[in-house]
């Protein structure tokens, strides 16, 4: 864990643009970068990465300076596709917006160490699910609020329209409405908050539109320089994390998979998985953690079984340390999550 939040893996693209926003309100780069771990010379270089503990500090930094709780949202709103460089090239140029998506799901990682998107139809609409990759103990709703209003904003711009001229749109957060909502209610499409997850929605037959810059030849250029980037960063182990996902399913009896059981399909020791997982900036328990969270919600939502039981099934030898757990994912108690979902 440590590796992962020290690891340069966020281009240094988006504090420049959160210096951007901060200087139109008067806070100068260097009160920003005030007696924080960061090189100022770094904002002059656009090839520069810095680490999440860094980004982080940041995030915690600009917020003091401006005393908004609603900065996440500015942010955001403000989000330019090129701001992600290649990948927003990709995107850009795609043949259809559903491409689009699909380049997002594929290579945000490249962008967010901590996130990964997972995009899906289900009839006539559309998802892009954002999937935390790492326990977020602070400013996780900056984080969330603006990927995802970022990615509202750049759907719009490849589409050639405003937010305003999408409202089908709609996006979907696990969080409840926060106090500053209202006062920028005005200016965000359709928010949904207590939702089952974090998430962009939009109808299916969006996903067939052409972006206004579709160029086959230059999307597949920047494809192939995103594909080098993804191969350079994860090397030999870019199918690791979706071997143990898959993995992890609960066994007969509760409970699953041991970190050892795991191994032996994959023809590795203990050790050099714990090594590669933490070379993706995540680790089993973390992996664990997320497979327990999405069966707890599915068999809440979805199945007849008691409390109790989805203890059991998910390895937890007592209900109550289930209950402290859920609460922490969701905010809310297993129970409650039940009822809301069914009602």
């Amino acid at each position: 864990m440590r590796d992962f939040q020290h690891q340069p893996s966020i281009p240094i693209a988006y504090l420049q643009l959160l210096v951007e926003i901060l200087g139109e309100r008067g806070i100068s780069a260097a009160q920003l970068l005030h007696e924080q771990p960061l090189d100022p010379a770094l904002l002059d270089d656009s090839q520069a990465r810095m680490s999440p503990l860094q980004w982080t500090r940041l995030v915690l930094r600009a917020q003091a300076l401006t005393d908004d709780p609603g900065l996440g949202y500015e942010y955001g709103l403000r989000m330019r596709p090129t701001v992600h460089g290649v990948l927003g090239y990709a995107a850009m140029s795609s043949a259809s917006l559903r491409q689009a998506q699909e380049i997002s799901a594929r290579y945000n990682r490249l962008r967010q160490a901590g996130f990964s998107f997972e995009f899906h139809e289900d009839g006539d609409v559309g998802y892009l699910s954002l999937i935390q990759r790492q326990p977020i103990p602070v400013a996780r709703a900056f984080f969330i609020e603006n990927i995802l209003l970022g990615l509202a904003g750049a759907t719009a711009v490849l589409l050639g329209r405003t937010l305003a001229e999408l409202p089908d749109l709609e996006i979907w957060f696990d969080m409840p409405e926060p106090p500053y909502y209202a006062a920028w209610a005005a200016r965000l499409p359709t928010l949904r908050f207590n939702q089952r997850g974090n998430l962009l929605r939009l109808p299916a037959h969006y996903l067939s539109l052409r972006p206004v810059l579709a160029d086959p030849l230059a999307s597949q250029q920047a494809i192939a320089l995103c594909e080098r980037e993804l191969a350079l960063a994860a090397g030999q182990d870019s199918d690791i994390i979706a071997h143990v996902r898959a993995a992890l399913v609960p066994q007969d009896g509760g409970g699953y998979p041991t970190l050892a059981a795991l191994c032996a399909p994959l023809h590795i020791s203990s050790r050099t998985l714990k090594r590669r997982l933490q070379q993706q900036g995540t680790s089993y328990l973390l992996l664990l953690e997320e497979a327990r969270q999405q069966d707890a919600r599915r068999w809440l939502a979805h199945s007849p079984l008691p409390v109790r039981d989805i203890a059991t099934r998910l390895g937890y030898d007592n209900p109550a340390n289930f209950t402290r757990a859920f609460r922490r994912w969701t905010g809310e108690t297993p129970s409650d999550y039940r009822e809301r979902h069914r009602s």
